[in-house]
């Protein structure tokens, strides 16, 4: 790696380990694959550093000698994968990556590569992200990023038959991490000190009784009967899964041209708190959107942000990232990975977003600046809400009889595009909190190009210019 040219290169684990201290960042096609492959590198992280060990003050203590070093040790680095070579094959091995070969004989069945690959159409499934025929054999590279994705936002619903302990069904449970919003530490300039700071503290670890590995590290397969809950920062991290996999390689070995993707497990995953969602007191982790991206940044650095409805917690791994040096601290950003879908099979968009260095206004170092942001985010979605109603009211004055899911058609998109334009002005005031937002010019604007081949006839016209005065004029709605 150190004559390396600058630019993009496909590396294996063992080297983006060892050179970590020279690479900037990850750069993947997918969201969910990048999504799984950082909780998993936090993992390895942890592993060959000594940071799955360790409590309170002496695990940061750990951190800070590994920062301080620079770079992860070569013989932890390699005596690590010199012990797990065998694991992290894709096929030829009894064990390989991330796969169950007990598929071969519990699932007769073998689909195409279009299964594994979930931006491509499969069996009864229209076209959503790619047109590549299901039968196109996938490279290895991109087989294994499908086996990360599938590992932790496989959907519920029907798959092929497997046979397991008597149990025989296609019914499938949904990953633990389908339709959710993921975040991270993230330093634009390094890799490895990124891999640092995602590794969460021990408060964030789970305590149930069992050992705490990661699916490569042993020697027995996992039970879908009974499957475990995580017994600590490991198998937090990559062992929670509601679905199995083997797939068929070519003969020469450079190619995937079929897959077994069957149930995982016959019962909901046992609970637990992922340390890279934002969590609800009231039901299910905060969900991806398409029109939110990083929206909920107060969230981030607030430890607990209230609510009318519903309280908030920040991600688990952002409690120890006030503790980093101060000099390393006010370049991190936060890395936002998201998939809009349902638990079933229906997806609507992914996305990836990276903020400005932020993490210096977290709670715990700045509560000013984190409480500054809160307002200004709090102020964003007043604006967008504004903007949302005087649609909807444009939308039922002209459309009285039409269903209201169909409204979400226009009102959708106008909201989108409010967030993209407001987005570079937040991140302004964000820098200098004593310009004030124009957000309310944007949203008339985008209102007025939203409404503009509505207002064709008399009636038309005046429907639009009541709902537009809502709009700038909120507090004086009739």
């Amino acid at each position: 790696m150190p004559e390396a040219k600058a630019g993009r290169h496909l590396v294996g684990l063992r080297t983006l380990f060892s050179a970590a201290h020279l690479i900037a960042d990850l750069d993947l096609d997918y969201p969910p694959v990048e999504s799984v492959l950082r909780r998993m590198l936090a993992a390895g992280t942890a592993r060959v550093t000594g940071l799955d060990t360790g409590t309170a003050d002496g695990w940061l203590d750990t951190r800070d000698d590994v920062l301080t070093a620079g770079r992860f040790s070569s013989q932890a680095v390699n005596a690590y994968f010199d012990e797990q070579a065998p694991r992290f094959a894709l096929y030829d091995t009894p064990r390989p990556f991330l796969q169950d070969p007990r598929l071969s004989e519990e699932c007769t069945g073998v689909a195409p590569p279009g299964r594994l690959a979930m931006n491509r159409a499969s069996g009864n499934n229209p076209v959503w992200a790619d047109h590549t025929p299901e039968t196109a054999p996938l490279t290895m590279p991109d087989a294994a990023g499908w086996l990360l994705a599938w590992h932790g936002y496989g959907p519920a619903g029907m798959g092929a038959v497997r046979t397991h302990g008597g149990r025989s069904t296609k019914s499938c449970k949904a990953g633990p991490y389908r339709c959710l919003i993921s975040y991270f530490p993230h330093d634009p300039t390094s890799l490895f000190t990124t891999l640092i700071a995602s590794v969460p503290a021990p408060a964030a670890w789970p305590t149930n009784p069992g050992n705490d590995h990661a699916p490569w590290e042993i020697d027995t397969l996992p039970d879908p009967l009974h499957p475990p809950a995580p017994a600590g920062l490991i198998s937090l991290l990559t062992s929670r899964t509601a679905h199995a996999t083997l797939l068929t390689p070519r003969r020469d070995g450079r190619q995937v041209t079929g897959c077994r993707v069957v149930w995982g497990t016959a019962t909901d995953l046992p609970t637990a708190i992922d340390p890279y969602v934002v969590d609800r007191d009231k039901g299910s982790p905060l969900r991806a959107d398409c029109t939110r991206a990083v929206r909920d940044l107060d969230a981030l650095l607030l430890k607990h942000r209230p609510g009318s409805k519903i309280a908030v917690r920040r991600p688990t791994v952002f409690d120890s990232i006030a503790d980093l040096p101060p000099h390393i601290l006010t370049i991190f950003g936060i890395r936002a990975l998201g998939w809009h879908q349902d638990k079933q099979d229906k997806n609507f968009g992914w996305y990836a977003a990276t903020t400005p260095p932020v993490c210096h206004y977290l709670e715990e170092r700045d509560p000013d600046g984190a409480a500054a942001l809160a307002t200004l985010r709090a102020h964003t979605e007043a604006t967008a809400s504004d903007l949302y109603k005087a649609l909807a009211t444009a939308w039922y004055a002209l459309n009285p009889r039409r269903k209201e899911d169909e409204r979400a058609a226009f009102t959708t998109p106008a909201i989108t595009r409010f967030y993209a334009l407001a987005e570079p002005e937040f991140w302004k005031i964000a820098e200098n909190p004593a310009q004030r937002p124009t957000y309310k010019r944007t949203a008339i604007s985008v209102f007025d190009t939203a409404t503009a081949t509505m207002a064709t006839t008399v009636r038309t016209m005046d429907a639009v210019t009541k709902a537009r005065a809502e709009l700038t004029n909120p507090s004086k709605r009739r």
